[in-house]
């Protein structure tokens, strides 16, 4: 039953049942109404067309225009969580790799600590070396000095420039 209906029955003659008109339309399920002012078409306007029960221009909405842009928006935001999901699995793999390289960079820089620890103790014993050497040098030379005394050395022999060739 209409909503114009029941509230003529209302008035009109059902003798079980007197209801004001706000009553009769209390009782009827509620229309489930979806305005899209605003929206516009394909084409760029709403469609308007005169009713004659009424005054004023009634808008028709092309509703599967509403339909085509609903699933346009559900297809752009599928798309969108798939290329989510598909960067958060890029970015897991790359955190995974920048992972192990940074565990082999700290494995090589320990080595490299290693290495170098070694190197500055070999330095140490290579300089402790020849500081005992140069003693040794210098202990030589004194002894030889005082052995031999301090003898001058014969002069050198001038050769003439005629025997040169």
């Amino acid at each position: 039953m209409s909503d114009r209906a029941s509230i003529d029955a209302a008035y009109n003659g059902s003798p079980n049942v007197m209801m004001r008109a706000w009553q009769a339309k209390a009782d009827t399920s509620p229309e489930k109404v979806v305005s899209f002012m605003g929206l516009e078409s394909r084409n760029g306007a709403f469609a308007t067309s005169e009713s004659p029960n009424e005054t004023g221009p009634v808008v028709t909405r092309e509703w599967a225009s509403a339909v085509d842009l609903i699933r346009e928006a559900s297809e752009a935001i599928r798309v969108g969580e798939e290329r989510a999901a598909e960067l958060e699995a890029q970015l897991a793999q790359v955190v995974a790799q920048a992972d192990l390289e940074i565990r082999r960079l700290e494995q090589e820089v320990a080595t490299g600590v290693q290495n170098l620890a070694r190197s500055e103790e070999r330095v140490r014993l290579a300089e402790a070396r020849a500081t005992e050497a140069e003693e040794w040098l210098v202990r030589l030379h004194d002894a030889a000095i005082e052995a031999f005394g301090n003898r001058a050395k014969p002069a050198a022999v001038a050769i003439a420039p005629d025997e040169t060739e």
